[in-house]
């Protein structure tokens, strides 16, 4: 293969490490350690398939043709500086967008003067660390966005100080949505300016930051349009920290915070008892992340009566038979991650520990009776139950789930299911005389037992746009045959997939065409 062929591919890798995702693709948060044995090298294979959408405006055929010519005209320098000069003419709501085209194309040819200059404007405003020029001096120029600055995103600056990113809020005062994700030094300063600048606050992002639980007091009493509070990874949370917290604001038993429907406690140190008083505060959640938390008893009543749409419990020791009680009284959830359930020690090094995993084929039957009959339910993830399928080589509860339940997903993800078969996928054949196909776009069967006979399965799938089977024993023939009747498919993750030569696993789709070709 060419490298000017090579190029495209590789970029989509580079992306797809740089946190950026896909498709369909998983967040960060959402991807759990299965086992340290699996290869670190990706082997993603990716095409482009032309938009049968409607046709683009021509606001962004331009800025499509200025980003993909970008490079040429730095290499050749005409009119480079007149040229960035246009840009003072965009409207702001368009400058959003030709900033986050420009960071995912080409963030080498940034630089902090042209960042600056050009892009720290508009409703929304959108920093990552990835991008080599990004440094102290380019976050204090925020404080230029003025009123007009709704949304802030600042990601993965960990060598920046608390106070570089408490100096900017006060210029903010219309901001709606702060996200600071990664930000770890982020901690008190930056939160109480929050609390003192910014009271139109409806999204807050502290996620793996050093934001203690007291510093959160005067953010929930002045913040009343509050509603999406993310709070995973932070490492000073504990029972003593939270105290501080619950004595200042919960120990007014009016207290309610109402209008908070995301809560996100992924990763905290914090004893049950804790995390369930702050439930107890939030009855109208709809969307609640407790993975890798010590929780282990029922969640309080109270949550059933909440519109849960959204639920992950992954790696926790929550009861098998509590968790199928619990999600038979929410009928609205659309999204669930019961992974590696019963390692919860708190940490996402304890998925390793197989032997603790508590999902069996029995509680996924009792689970999957439940599941059948939720009609909005889209995306479930069972990654890591490493004790499913062991007593059955076909057929079973994960072919029973699989024929019920998963086929009628969008997203289904078994990764680290070791015992999980070709003969499993069974359920994805047709299930009644108008042969409709299952409903599943992303598929990740990463580290299992599927081999090349899982293909007319696989081939079932023809909406799948993203297909993950990273050390399966899947083959090329098999893909092939895959590939030939899933039209939308345009991302196969094929890392340490043996019976595929290295140098075809990033080039799949290519080697596809010339084997088509061929024949």
């Amino acid at each position: 293969m060419s490298k000017r062929k090579a190029e495209p591919s590789q970029r989509l890798a580079k992306r797809r490490k740089g946190g950026v995702p896909a498709f369909g693709a998983e967040t960060e948060d959402d991807r759990v350690n299965l086992a340290s044995s699996i290869s670190t090298a990706s082997g993603f294979s990716t095409r482009s398939l032309p938009s049968t959408g409607t046709i683009p405006n021509l606001s962004a055929l331009c800025a499509r043709s200025f980003v993909a010519n970008l490079q040429a005209l730095h290499e050749t320098r005409d009119d480079w500086e007149n040229t960035f000069k246009w840009l003072k003419l965009l409207p702001d709501n368009l400058v959003p967008k030709l900033f986050a085209m420009l960071r995912s194309s080409c963030p080498q040819l940034l630089t902090n003067a042209m960042i600056t200059s050009y892009f720290l404007r508009g409703p929304s405003i959108v920093l990552t660390s990835d991008v080599p020029a990004i440094n102290k001096s380019t976050i204090l120029a925020l404080a230029g966005a003025g009123n007009s600055l709704h949304e802030l995103h600042l990601t993965g600056f960990v060598k920046l100080a608390d106070s570089v990113f408490a100096t900017i809020l006060p210029s903010m005062p219309s901001l709606r949505v702060l996200v600071l994700r990664g930000c770890a030094k982020v901690g008190s300063a930056t939160a109480e300016a929050a609390a003192r600048s910014c009271h139109l606050l409806s999204t807050v992002n502290f996620n793996y930051t050093a934001v203690p639980p007291v510093a959160l007091v005067a953010l929930l009493k002045t913040c009343p349009d509050l509603k999406v509070l993310k709070l995973a990874g932070i490492p000073n949370w504990t029972d003593a920290t939270y105290a501080k917290l619950s004595s200042a604001v919960f120990q007014d038993e009016t207290f309610i915070l109402r209008n908070i429907h995301t809560l996100k406690l992924r990763q905290l140190g914090l004893p049950e008892s804790s995390i369930y008083s702050f439930l107890a505060r939030c009855p109208n959640l709809t969307r609640l992340d407790l993975s890798f938390t010590h929780i282990h008893r029922p969640l309080p009543v109270a949550l059933a009566d909440a519109r849960i749409e959204k639920l992950s419990l992954t790696s926790t020791a929550i009861c098998s038979v509590d968790v199928v009680a619990l999600i038979s009284s929410l009928p609205h959830l659309k999204s669930l991650a019961l992974g590696a359930l019963g390692g919860g020690q708190g940490s996402s090094v304890s998925i390793g520990n197989t032997s603790a995993m508590t999902m069996t084929d029995q509680t996924l039957e009792s689970l999957t009776d439940v599941l059948k009959d939720l009609e909005q339910l889209e995306k479930i993830s069972l990654v890591g139950n490493t004790k499913l399928g062991f007593n059955s080589r076909g057929g079973g509860a994960l072919e029973y789930f699989i024929r019920c339940v998963g086929r009628k997903c969008k997203h289904l993800n078994l990764a680290g299911v070791h015992y999980l078969r070709s003969l499993h996928l069974i359920g994805l054949l047709p299930q009644d005389a108008e042969n409709r196909p299952p409903r599943l776009e992303q598929l990740i069967l990463n580290n299992t037992g599927v081999d090349g006979e899982a293909a007319p399965y696989l081939a079932c799938c023809s909406e799948l746009v993203v297909l993950e089977l990273a050390s399966t024993k899947i083959n090329s023939a098999g893909l092939f045959s895959v590939i030939d009747t899933c039209s939308k498919l345009r991302s196969l993750n094929l890392t340490s997939c043996r019976s595929i030569s290295v140098t075809d696993r990033r080039r799949f789709f290519e080697a596809w065409k010339h084997d088509r070709k061929a024949s």
